[in-house]
């Protein structure tokens, strides 16, 4: 008898100790053959918004997704471009402005795995920089490894011999080369768009607009008169573009459109 009261009293005190758990909140329209969930250390690294709280990540096959564990929104959505996997994403200040960047490398297998990767502004979602094509199953890492106060985005690629790289922003607040034109922020709305997308244009007689894909191609080009032209999101041949990102280049000035489909 004294038995049976101790482990009825032992079923009691587990029955008590287990808690419950309830789904707060889920997000739906992920391809399930691809996708990972990255939630970042703990702290704000992982932080897109602005509002020193780790977001979510999500990447599937054709997008990373950024939701917000705090309001459940999604924040930020970036086409994969062509690529088969979009690779784990970094958050950090690459080049000492008051911004941080997402970095992220994509993939695709084509007679051994090729990719390159991407650094975009947290602020205004531009893409900032794409990376030359590199071979052999590229792997990348962020880090400040020379103590300068910006982090170094570092890639392995190669196959026989693979080969180190590390990436560094060649001046304070600018993540593209010097003689790049220099990034026009928020000069495109709707962005991301669908159907049309109404550019910015500077001041200067412009002359025309130059639109070009994740691989450099020129896609489309528009006349430009006034101080902003409109795109309807097709190549020259009236064909609608691809989902992906598109740069746009003015009067030495660019920036860039997500186009979703």
């Amino acid at each position: 008898m004294r038995t049976g009261y101790v482990l009825a009293g032992v079923a009691l005190l587990l029955a008590a100790a287990q808690a419950a758990y309830v789904v707060e909140w889920s997000a739906t329209g992920l391809v399930y053959s691809m996708a990972y969930v990255y939630t970042g250390n703990g702290t704000a690294q992982y932080d897109v918004n602005g509002d020193s709280i780790p977001d979510i990540f999500v990447t599937d096959s054709t997008s990373l997704k950024v939701y917000s564990g705090v309001t459940h929104g999604l924040i930020w959505t970036i086409p994969s471009g062509g690529y088969t996997y979009m690779g784990f994403p970094y958050v950090g200040n690459t080049d000492g402005d008051p911004e941080a960047e997402l970095v992220l490398l994509c993939y695709s297998y084509s007679s051994g795995y090729v990719g390159k990767f991407f650094v975009y502004d947290c602020l205004s979602h531009a893409q900032e920089f794409a990376s030359p094509q590199k071979s052999g199953y590229p792997s990348m890492g962020m880090a400040d490894v020379d103590g300068d106060g910006k982090n170094e985005i570092c890639i392995v690629s190669g196959t026989s011999n693979r080969i180190l790289e590390v990436y560094g922003s060649t001046d304070a607040g600018c993540d593209e080369a010097p003689d790049a034109p220099a990034l026009h922020e928020r000069a495109a709305a709707p962005n991301p768009a669908t159907g049309f997308v109404r550019l910015v244009l500077p001041s200067v007689n412009p002359g025309s607009v130059e639109l070009t894909d994740a691989a450099g191609r020129v896609v489309r080009c528009l006349p430009a008169a006034g101080p902003e032209v409109v795109w309807n999101c097709r190549d020259d041949r009236g064909e609608p573009v691809p989902a992906g990102v598109y740069v746009w280049r003015c009067g030495g000035v660019s920036g860039s459109v997500t186009v979703c489909r």
